[in-house]
């Protein structure tokens, strides 16, 4: 369970999507003018928020007291999820892909119930078996459900409201495509578009694959400090992923990760919310990892034909998952992964670090896009005395996501180009992370600065399509 306060969050109230922006300002906006109109409903022992993680969050940000409902303790876990389904569907705009996945959580409650009903059915006919018939009028029973109509798939499409094929195209992506089930869910994402891609992957799967997988072969991966970690070998050749797939890149086409894990600890990292939420993403947790098998990746991936001229194809963000230039990394991991690059020079190399003063040492690749992470105003002399270094390389860049502060840079004329980002929100080990929206004259004095300076700009999309995107001028005259 995911935490909200002192209240662990009710899983199955977790799988619907907060609002976001607008709307949940507009619910601050109520509940200061008017008060909580609708109770937060708790468990019986008050542990577990059940219904109402928005109106809790808005209560907290309009600093009012917020108003609770305790469930009796009686009440069954199957009617606790009739009460959140019921709550949300009626008070939610959700697409159907949302639905869809809803639908799947909610089928394993059905089948809980379709099991526990089996066994009643048993218990009764032998009972029946046992007991003499007599005389007596003839009780008719209710026409029994279809077997289609029973099954549990088909009972928790209807109760959220969601076509079975719609369902059934959510399982298909969870199976084939489960890196896009957070896209789908989130609503950046059609479920139609999820399942194309996924009926495709199906499609490309062997027709005669044995009905028992050969045993993993194994390989032994090292951590930073060393330690050894057991890894089953994917199969197939690596190769670079393709960020249309869920990564959320909005600039470059494809990730490579040969190194995994990062040791910075901040509070809003996506990579290791990934992590946390994709046990198999990383065998060692987000502890460092060396991946020597994915360097060949280069070598193996093939920009597709329709998209050959198309230069975003060529850009590869090198260690989406990692900091390859962390203080804690080994000087070997570097070296082999820039041999790669050298060795590979038909790519752009997307990199990014925190700690840009270690590139001043390397011998960095001329197709690379340097970049550097800018989150803090104590890292901007940092960055500014070490690019003012760097030359031989394709673009030297400046990544200011997320912006959590107003940043002042002295010079910007060092960088090429600059993007900026806000904080969208994350689920951490410690609870939810929640997104942060820079005021618009944060972004708007830089957006100046680097126009002064001659840089291109690029602003990410959370920060314009108000997921969670800026916080705008909104002023009226006295």
């Amino acid at each position: 369970m995911s935490k909200l306060g002192p209240f662990e969050v009710h899983p199955f109230a977790d799988v619907f999507p907060l609002i976001e922006g607008d709307e949940f300002d507009d619910l601050v906006r109520d509940i200061k003018a008017h008060g909580l109109r609708d109770k937060i409903v708790l468990n019986h022992d008050r542990t577990v928020l059940v219904d109402g993680r928005n109106r809790y969050r808005a209560c907290d940000a309009a600093d009012v007291e917020a108003d609770f409902e305790v469930l009796p303790k009686d009440i069954s876990e199957s009617a606790i999820l009739d009460l959140i389904v019921s709550k949300n569907i009626t008070r939610r705009q959700l697409s159907a892909g949302q639905r869809a996945f809803l639908a799947l959580e909610y089928e394993k409650a059905f089948e809980g119930e379709a099991k526990e009903a089996q066994r009643e059915s048993a218990r009764r006919a032998r009972e029946h078996a046992n007991t003499q018939v007599t005389d007596g009028p003839l009780i008719r029973a209710d026409p029994p459900e279809s077997a289609e109509e029973r099954r549990p798939r088909t009972k928790a499409a209807r109760a959220v409201g969601a076509s079975p094929r719609a369902v059934q195209r959510a399982k298909a992506v969870q199976t084939y495509a489960p890196e896009l089930v957070e896209r789908v869910r989130s609503g950046e994402m059609p479920l139609d578009l999820a399942d194309k891609e996924a009926q495709q992957r199906r499609r490309a799967m062997p027709e005669n694959a044995p009905s028992e997988k050969p045993g993993k072969v194994m390989l032994t991966l090292r951590t930073h400090e060393g330690a050894e970690v057991a890894y089953a070998r994917p199969e197939g050749k690596p190769t670079f992923n393709n960020t249309s797939d869920g990564e959320g890149i909005s600039w470059a086409q494809w990730s490579w990760n040969p190194v995994t894990g990062c040791l910075h600890g901040c509070d809003y990292c996506y990579a290791r919310e990934i992590t946390l939420r994709f046990k198999q993403v990383n065998p060692a947790g987000f502890t460092p990892l060396f991946h020597h098998e994915r360097l060949t990746a280069p070598a193996n991936t093939k920009v597709p034909e329709q998209h050959r001229d198309d230069p975003s194809w060529r850009r590869v963000f090198v260690c989406s998952m990692a900091d390859l230039y962390g203080r804690w990394v080994p000087d070997a991991w570097i070296y082999e992964v820039h041999d790669v690059m050298h060795h590979h020079a038909d790519w752009d190399y997307l990199l990014l670090t925190k700690f840009p003063a270690r590139y001043t040492k390397l011998d960095l690749p001329k197709t690379a896009w340097v970049g550097t992470s800018i989150d803090e105003q104590k890292r901007v002399r940092i960055a500014e005395d070490a690019f003012r270094k760097i030359e031989g390389v394709k673009v030297k860049w400046l990544s200011i996501e997320p912006l959590k502060e107003p940043l002042e840079f002295s010079d910007l004329s060092m960088f090429d180009w600059v993007v900026i980002g806000a904080q969208t929100e994350t689920r951490q080990e410690g609870g939810v992370v929640p997104a942060f929206s820079p005021p618009f004259e944060w972004v708007a004095r830089l957006v100046a600065q680097a126009r002064d300076a001659g840089c291109r700009v690029h602003l990410k999309p959370n920060l314009v399509n108000g997921h969670p995107g800026m916080a705008l001028p909104d002023e009226y005259p006295a």
